[in-house]
């Protein structure tokens, strides 16, 4: 069997070009996202900051970033989560007056 050059380079061609349009699609995909979450609560002394996940994500999530740099999913239906999070606003806006 012999094997054309320009048939080589053609099916690469179209690899190529099919793989480009996967990493396309992907693009749209939200970046931030918890597919798992820590369950145990989290001292709300350790947490610096916390940012929610994307609408787009198939399960809400809050990121907890703790003093040593760690980030945390956790889940947002927690009471202690809603209430680290309500205490670190409370702190922002009495640092921002």
């Amino acid at each position: 069997m012999i094997v054309h050059p320009r048939s080589l380079l053609l099916g690469l061609l179209v690899i190529l070009y099919l793989q480009s349009g996967a990493v396309g699609q992907n693009s749209k995909s939200p970046k931030k996202c918890c597919f798992s979450f820590y369950t145990r609560p989290i001292p709300v002394a350790d947490i610096t900051q916390y940012e929610e996940t994307d609408p787009h994500c198939t399960r809400a999530g809050v990121i907890f970033t703790t003093k040593r740099g760690v980030r945390v999913c956790v889940d947002p239906g927690f009471k202690w989560v809603k209430r680290a999070m309500d205490k670190i606003d409370r702190q922002f806006v009495e640092y921002s007056s």
